[in-house]
């Protein structure tokens, strides 16, 4: 049998199962934003029972579990978790235990590019359509992978991010928008099969420890090491070091000799082993099923033809604007927003002219942190030193200040509090995001950006829904106080996923956070830079921390918002 003819069963099987559309269906896309409002269904292995007590539990439980006060919430905050926490639902396989044979196998599928003879043009959209398959060779009948996808022009240094469709019955269709002519090349990868997204589940749910961290209590010539964390154990007596402003609890094992108030640093402890039972590990194998490519069953390509009227005029980058899918492209290296008109600042005058006269607040994980590394290296901002402290022969990196005194700009950085995974910090220096922004007067030589994902990854979604709703609260605060303050928000990125990162820094992890974060800050006079996008998106191999070409567009795109064309 032909090449072409293989293709063209398989297109004509697959636009019959989807013709039948019996099954509901769910879009994410690339940035992580949810194209429609269905939810999941329940899983059929659950029983009506089960399904009407998991409904009746209040997504404050496993708050109150982790030692939040039930009293702190609004009814406006639970109703708001409620709902998110069914937003992100994802499905279940139909049985609760599925033998790795069972489970997806990519190097089985083949995507297949829809209307390939098609001429397209520049505003077209293409549709990608793959049926998934297990081990045994088998069409599976049920959803719930985690897919990506891009398109690329290697020539032109060209490509954008595509939405996924799951139709829950293992059909998968892939959009993309058509923004720039040549020869477009499709990728699509899986980064996790159903199967093992259930594992990161009941990590996620029942192995919140899995990321440790410690503290260092000293008094004199005596110092003692206590683990720490959220959702720690009542095993042995605690110290509790619950923010009194935000609520926001922390907790250390009591040391044996000295008082809780002899606390003196913060750092990362490590990261739990053994933790995936069963069949679990099966489904966590970077060459076989985390973030395999899938290839093309017939060409991987088409070509796509100018059009003098794909074009549209965009207005100046302002905060408040929703953040749609896709939120831009590459081109040429560069990142053109679908949304306002990207500034480019090249040099480090362009960069002064922007921020002369103003204060910079950069908050958060050491994702952003690269915003401020790069704008004072690049603008050759003079720095102030790093806010250190010596203790026990270890440095201790707190946050970092620089200025450039002829200019009048003043940048900060400040690591967002715990759980954030550090070398030792000072502890009376973990300020959390919220609590800063309260401390900031706010005016419109200020300037806001925070990023904050990451560190959540091994913990229950409610701790960081938690999280931003007190940042939120802040935010809208400090925008009462001084409407004309700049606030951005940068969004996750993907990263690589070697062996056992998954169960810890999972895209899916990020891709449910990004997702919650996107929503709570809708119709927020905020603004977005897609990092989701811009690191999916790009050719280079993905990185938690993103190479300069990345960094660079993505600072472009936050300046573009504090100095709009």
């Amino acid at each position: 049998m032909s090449v072409r003819q293989s293709t063209f069963q398989l297109m004509t099987f697959l636009l019959l199962i989807l013709s039948m559309d019996c099954m509901k269906h769910k879009k994410y896309s690339a940035s992580g934003s949810k194209q429609n409002k269905k939810t999941y269904p329940a899983s059929a292995s659950k029983s009506i029972k089960e399904q009407t007590e998991e409904e009746q539990t209040p997504w404050t439980d496993r708050l109150v579990q982790c030692g939040y006060q039930n009293h702190s919430f609004t009814p406006e905050e639970r109703s708001e978790g409620t709902f998110l926490m069914k937003m992100i639902k994802w499905p279940k396989p139909p049985n609760s235990s599925v033998p790795f044979e069972k489970s997806s196998n990519p190097a089985r599928v083949g995507f297949v590019i829809l209307n390939s003879a098609k001429t397209f043009y520049v505003g077209d959209q293409l549709q990608v359509m793959l049926q998934m398959y297990d081990f045994e060779g088998h069409p599976k009948r049920y959803g719930g992978d985690y897919l990506q996808a891009r398109i690329h022009t290697p020539a032109l240094k060209a490509g954008s991010a595509g939405t996924v469709i799951d139709d829950q019955n293992g059909i998968y269709r892939i959009n993309f928008n058509l923004f720039w002519p040549g020869k477009v090349k499709v990728f699509v990868s899986l980064v996790h099969p159903s199967e093992g997204i259930q594992a990161l589940i009941r990590l996620r749910e029942e192995r919140p420890e899995r990321v440790y961290f410690k503290s260092t209590f000293k008094s004199g010539a005596v110092s003692e090491t206590s683990v720490c964390n959220l959702c720690l154990s009542q095993s042995q007596p605690l110290c509790n070091f619950t923010d009194p402003r935000t609520g926001e609890p922390w907790f250390c094992y009591k040391p044996k000799e000295l008082p809780c108030s002899a606390r003196v640093t913060h750092a990362m402890g490590g990261y739990q082993k053994g933790l995936l039972i069963g069949e679990e590990d099966h489904y966590f194998q970077s060459k076989v099923n985390i973030k395999k490519p899938i290839l093309p069953r017939g060409r991987n390509y088409v070509i796509v033809n100018p059009s003098p009227t794909a074009g549209r005029s965009l207005g100046e980058c302002v905060p408040g604007k929703p953040l749609f899918s896709p939120s831009g492209f590459y081109f040429q290296d560069k990142w053109m927003s679908t949304n306002c008109n990207i500034r480019r600042f090249h040099s480090p005058a362009n960069v002064m002219g922007c921020l002369r006269g103003k204060t910079v607040y950069i908050l958060g994980d050491s994702t952003i942190r690269q915003w401020f590394e790069y704008l004072t290296r690049f603008a050759r901002l003079r720095m102030l030193g790093l806010k250190t402290q010596r203790a026990a022969n270890k440095r201790l990196i707190n946050s970092q200040f620089a200025e450039d005194a002829v200019n009048k700009i003043k940048m900060e950085y400040y690591p967002h509090g715990t759980p954030i995974r550090i070398i030792p910090i000072l502890s009376q220096d973990l300020t959390l995001i919220a609590n800063k922004l309260d401390d900031i007067k706010g005016e419109n030589s200020t300037v806001i950006a925070f990023g904050i994902w990451c560190h959540f990854n091994s913990f229950p979604v409610e701790t960081y829904i938690r999280r931003l709703q007190n940042i939120r609260r802040s935010i809208l605060r400090l925008l009462e106080r001084s409407p004309d303050t700049v606030v951005v928000i940068k969004t996750a990125n993907v990263q690589a996923l070697p062996d056992e990162v998954s169960l810890y820094n999972s895209d899916w992890y990020s891709y449910q956070l990004d997702l919650v974060m996107r929503k709570m800050f809708e119709g927020i006079n905020v603004a977005f830079v897609d990092a989701w996008e811009m690191t999916l998106a790009h050719y280079l191999p993905h990185k938690t921390h993103s190479q300069q070409v990345i960094i660079k567009n993505e600072v472009d795109v936050f300046l573009s918002y504090v100095c709009p064309l």
